[in-house]
């Protein structure tokens, strides 16, 4: 009985050194790190337009261009807003082609909204805006 009595009552402190182990797992992940292979995965085959295709699609573009004293202009002629409409309906018998309306920087806001209006009445399906290189 002594001998449990001696076995129950020893309160010995268990200190585990754990160094030696966070060492272990710091090697352990340097060598995984290292060994790594880095497989290229490969990816889907994109076919880029070359640069001469957007010069074709502009000639089959019907562009009006607004200019800072609010007059428009088609091919360098000014046909005013009211001409918009029988010139896109001219334009349009056969296909529908984008419409560009170009306008430089202090024409009125006010033109633009009514030329889009017109194009949009005689039937035009897609109209951009972009502004005008000077």
């Amino acid at each position: 009985m002594s001998k449990r009595r001696g076995l129950k009552g020893a309160d010995d402190n268990v200190e585990l050194n754990i160094s030696p182990l966070i060492d272990m797992v710091f090697i352990l992940l340097i060598f995984f790190i290292v060994t790594t292979v880095f497989v290229e995965e490969e990816g889907l085959d994109v076919q880029k337009p070359q640069p001469g295709g957007a010069a074709t699609e502009e000639t089959n573009m019907i562009v009006f261009l607004i200019n800072n004293n609010g007059r428009v202009l088609l091919d360098g002629l000014d046909i005013g807003v009211g001409g918009v409409r029988a010139a896109v309906r001219r334009e349009t018998r056969k296909e529908k082609p984008p419409i560009i309306v170009e306008v430089e920087n202090s024409a009125p806001s006010g033109i633009m909204v009514r030329v889009m209006d017109e194009a949009r009445i005689a039937g035009a399906e897609a109209i951009s805006i972009r502004r005008a290189t000077q």
